[in-house]
């Protein structure tokens, strides 16, 4: 029934999340209520899951873990997405749709996209060395995506989309308030808590993987993205360090992505792309914030672009910080 076997550790992580935090979250609902405990919960299921979980929806809208030529594959291939994305802060049955239309609807390799411009993600217009154009994009990223969303599906007649987003936020909000009127204290933390830290830690996280964006080349992905290699996390996050390489590919297997990686080392070297050393997305992100590019200065890798000094590679990151298009105070 698995379509690739090179998806059981997918597969696996999502059986995991399956097995135990629905029966976590009814104990919540069904104890008294508990900020501790809830609180204990919140936790453990973000400790224990949430980057591999995000990671194995996100391949999973690429490539369904499952095959789908019958009923049993079809319902599996859903269960990430309707079942337990909201337990992580994604509205039922909306990860795909808001993935696509968000990250890809615009990005002009895109196969899906038809290269209609950039995605509704894109951090190309704002300032993106500001904690407070962060806020901005996290509001929309976080809340003001779904009526994007619905509007959008409205404009391009694709009335299907825009129900499945209605029934998707209305189903969600069932749920919500079908625990909060047996425990208004879980309800809090199993669905509330996970929408505001979910939609954060996601929007920070896409805000990361897409701060470094050349004004002069911002269609080029391996001027609008980076390469976080050499870290651990990559071996939880089925190797999402490699984010140019999907950019590039996105239809790779994520399994592939290392080995694709070093093949397209001399598309880097020429297309003069960045490469990071040891560190991971949010790292970056984080450096960027606060300030510290010569930090990250000395962990980019050359595997052949220009040579430079560390004050011309602080400069040259610093470029790719600039805002992209008319949008400059952004």
């Amino acid at each position: 029934m698995v379509r690739d076997a090179r998806d059981l550790p997918l597969v696996y992580a999502l059986i995991n999340v399956a097995s135990t935090v629905p029966a976590m979250a009814m104990t919540v609902v069904m104890s008294p209520p508990s900020h501790a405990l809830g609180l204990a919960y919140a936790v453990t299921i973000y400790g224990l899951y949430w980057r591999r979980f995000v990671t194995a929806a996100h391949y999973s809208s690429h490539a369904p873990a499952f095959r789908g030529d019958g009923t049993a594959g079809t319902v599996l291939n859903n269960v990430a997405s309707c079942a337990l994305g909201p337990f992580f802060g994604m509205p039922c049955g909306l990860y795909a749709m808001r993935h696509e239309l968000m990250h890809h609807d615009g990005d002009e390799g895109s196969k899906a996209s038809g290269g209609r411009g950039r995605g509704m993600n894109s951090t190309a217009t704002y300032a993106r060395d500001g904690a407070f154009a962060f806020l901005r994009y996290w509001v929309r990223f976080g809340a003001w995506c779904f009526v994007e969303l619905l509007v959008g599906a409205v404009k391009r007649k694709a009335y299907v989309d825009a129900m499945r987003c209605v029934l998707g936020l209305a189903a969600t909000y069932g749920v919500y308030s079908y625990a909060a009127a047996m425990n208004a204290t879980a309800a809090f933390w199993i669905f509330v808590v996970p929408y505001v830290a979910g939609s954060f830690a996601a929007a920070f996280g896409s805000w990361s993987q897409q701060i470094f964006v050349d004004p002069d080349k911002p269609q080029c992905h391996y001027r609008s993205s980076y390469c976080a290699i050499n870290h651990p996390n990559n071996q939880l996050t089925f190797n999402d360090g490699y984010y140019t390489v999907h950019r590039v590919d996105a239809d790779a297997h994520w399994s592939d992505l290392p080995e694709k990686f070093i093949e397209s080392l001399d598309e880097f070297a020429r297309n003069d792309g960045l490469i990071f050393d040891g560190v991971t997305r949010r790292r970056v992100g984080l450096a960027v914030l606060c300030g510290r590019l010569g930090w990250l200065a000395d962990r980019y890798v050359n595997v052949g672009q220009p040579a430079r000094t560390k004050e011309e590679i602080v400069a040259m990151l610093r470029q790719r910080l600039r805002p992209v298009g008319k949008n400059k105070s952004a």
